[in-house]
């Protein structure tokens, strides 16, 4: 979408009813990605926030079904390259990499469980051929559109980083005041067609560790919301012509409880020798997340595990084969690429409303 709204090249990419009655060109396009930030919450907070309410009354509050799964990777990955899951490849926080026989972490450029990012460097392989080579910001640059992305400087020049936002201009930042002083300032400044993306994951990281009904939660969403008026749109306001403000989120957030997790080793030890192993005899275990964990069973096992899967976790989630969701589109409709095929596992467990399901190690 934002590449036909900065150039008339292409198409929406969404229904055009995501737009309202506003127009479809702009000069400039300011995009606020907030991980997590979904529509439950634009609903909770819509009627008591100032800068949301003028998304209602000035604009547009459209709402969107997010990829499957719905995981920040998957996400900040459609984001820059512009590609949908399907063909990025890049589909959850932990997966099996074939090119290194092992579970990364591919956002972190790490292996699975390493507290460090980076540690994929000591094995040689370049975040090119890991992550896609075709970008957003290099499109819209063949037509004159200059790229801004601001990010957190932990991880704004990160190899992930590196790869997808290739063609934009990275502004690093420490905390989210200067990241919408030096947006404002650079979109005020700019004279050429241009293009402002900013990330933050400040609710995403607040949810995870203390929930998104908690009183930390709703302080950091009202916090950054306010700032956001003061110092982004109150900035801005009568100085930007032609300009269009887009606020969007990857997922929502849900409550759950590490006390209640399901453990599938604890809850069926005998699943382990039906699971996969690398060439080093390395379990491929856990792989994905605790709300669409992902399994690489044996092959000629996979119908036993399915079965006792499903028997185990009747009440409590749902387990598919991978070939189930493929077909039922999932994934997206289209052609899906090698690279997702061949690091997708071969069964999904789903857990329901408040659950999770993982591996304990």
């Amino acid at each position: 979408m934002i590449y036909h709204l900065l150039t008339g090249q292409g198409n929406m990419g969404l229904p055009r009813s995501v737009l309202g009655e506003l127009p479809d060109r702009y000069d400039k396009v300011i995009l606020i990605f907030v991980d997590a930030f979904g529509w439950r919450f634009f609903q909770d907070y819509v009627e008591q926030s100032e800068f949301l309410k003028r998304f209602v009354v000035e604009g547009v509050a459209s709402k969107l079904t997010t990829q499957f799964p719905s995981t920040t990777a998957a996400h900040v990955t459609t984001i820059h390259s512009g590609l949908p899951v399907g063909e990025s490849g890049v589909f959850q926080w932990f997966y099996y990499e074939p090119l290194l026989d092992d579970i990364i972490a591919p956002l972190m450029f790490s292996f699975a469980g390493d507290k460090q990012r980076g540690t994929l460097h000591t094995t040689g392989i370049s975040e090119q051929s890991l992550f896609p080579t075709q970008t957003l910001y290099q499109k819209l640059q063949q037509y004159g559109v200059q790229s801004y992305c601001f990010q957190h400087y932990n991880y704004a020049y990160s190899p992930f980083s590196q790869a997808v936002c290739d063609g934009a201009t990275t502004i690093p930042y420490k905390t989210i005041p200067e990241a919408l002083v030096n947006l404002t300032e650079a979109a005020i400044a700019e004279s050429q067609k241009s293009y402002f993306f900013l990330y933050f994951d400040c609710i995403d990281s607040i949810a995870h560790k203390y929930g998104p009904g908690s009183l930390q939660f709703e302080a950091e969403v009202n916090t950054l919301l306010l700032t956001m008026e003061r110092l982004l749109y109150q900035q801005v306001a009568g100085k930007l012509k032609n300009t269009l403000l887009l606020i969007t989120a990857d997922h929502g957030q849900i409550e759950v409880s590490p006390e209640t997790t399901i453990y599938l080793n604890q809850l069926t030890p005998s699943i382990e020798q039906f699971i996969k192993r690398n060439s080093q005899g390395k379990l491929l275990v856990p792989a994905a997340s605790c709300r669409d964990m992902v399994l690489y069973i044996q092959e000629n096992h996979l119908d036993k595990v399915y079965d006792l899967l499903t028997e185990q976790l009747a009440d409590r989630a749902t387990v598919y084969r991978t070939t189930t969701l493929i077909e039922e589109g999932y994934f997206g409709t289209g052609e899906l690429s090698p690279l997702l095929l061949n690091r997708l596992g071969n069964l999904v467990i789903l857990p329901h409303k408040y659950e999770t399901v993982w591996w304990y190690e």
